[in-house]
């Protein structure tokens, strides 16, 4: 596994800017609110995962990366008030500030031993991601796709933003100290396994010991493991889960049999009249519903 910048280096980038006085305070705010969130969030992810329950390694993935990508937009100068918690639309953004900085396609790590891999461009991995772990699916009302190489393209993801949370092109140190300062960029551009200490939440996990969260962190994370960090075998493999509502509700609706299709019709009522759902799966059942009703008529009305 390759070493971490972040742990060896100990000349820090700070935040300088001749152009925003507020900057340190910004980056305050930016620190504690996004950054040292999505590491915690990030975190419990890979335990998740670790452990199976893959509805809260999306969940948890998705929120670590849209805040990773707001603190490093903010940064940057860029609001982040209009953005909805979408990672392609936040992504794209992000692409237009960062430029190379970023990897052009998911690969599998030179050192990682997994028996399947399947490469992927940042927005195609994000776009799946988002899928199985936005705000809607957080009842798994669509259920979800697992591939054991997601959480690796996570860890690449993650390593690839949370570096980027700096002004850019802002010099590493004041030009009235030294005019030929580089800026952040050209520092990362020219160290690609570079990151700066943030001493936050993974920088305190990593150089804190063992233990449960560090485990969790780092065992098989190309990405920001040490190298004396001794790694454990992990679940490999796919998981899938159909959407409840699918089973229960659609198929019956759009049963030949109208018994069927009446427990459905049913369901169907009853979930709309107690649960709040998002306006295409309340559109996509209310659909069925008619149809149901149309190809058996009285299914809306207590069986005789």
């Amino acid at each position: 596994m390759a070493t971490p910048t972040v742990l060896r280096r100990t000349t820090y980038l700070r935040p300088m800017s001749k152009s925003d006085p507020l900057l340190p305070y910004k980056g305050s705010i930016i620190k504690e609110m996004y950054l040292h969130t999505a590491d915690e969030n990030y975190v419990v992810a890979r335990w998740a995962h670790d452990n199976r329950l893959y509805t809260d390694f999306f969940w948890n993935s998705v929120h670590a990366l849209e805040k990773y990508m707001k603190a490093m937009l903010l940064f940057n100068g860029h609001p982040v008030k209009g953005h909805s918690h979408g990672l392609t639309g936040l992504y794209a953004e992000v692409v237009k500030v960062a430029g190379k900085l970023l990897p052009p396609l998911l690969t599998r790590p030179a050192n990682l031993n997994i028996h399947h891999w399947v490469d992927l461009k940042p927005e195609e991995f994000l776009e799946r991601l988002d899928g199985n772990g936005n705000a809607d699916n957080r009842y798994l009302t669509y259920g979800y796709a697992q591939h054991a190489w997601y959480v690796h393209m996570v860890d690449t993801m993650v390593w690839s933003i949370r570096r980027l949370a700096l002004p850019l092109d802002d010099p590493i140190v004041p030009r009235s100290q030294l005019a030929t300062a580089p800026t952040h960029r050209e520092v990362l551009e020219r160290q690609p396994t570079y990151s700066n200490h943030l001493s936050l939440p993974l920088e305190q996990i990593i150089g804190g010991g063992d233990g449960d969260a560090r485990r969790a962190l780092l065992n098989n994370n190309c990405a920001f493991a040490p190298d004396d960090f001794v790694h454990e075998p992990r679940a490999s493999g796919t998981a899938g889960r159909n959407p409840v509502l699918l089973r229960r509700i659609l198929h019956p609706l759009r049963s030949d049999h109208a018994d069927g299709a009446r427990h459905g019709y049913e369901l169907a009522s009853w979930l709309l009249s107690s649960t709040k759902q998002s306006k295409p799966v309340r559109e996509e059942i209310q659909d069925a519903m008619r149809d149901a009703l149309a190809k058996h008529p009285g299914i809306d009305k207590p069986k005789p």
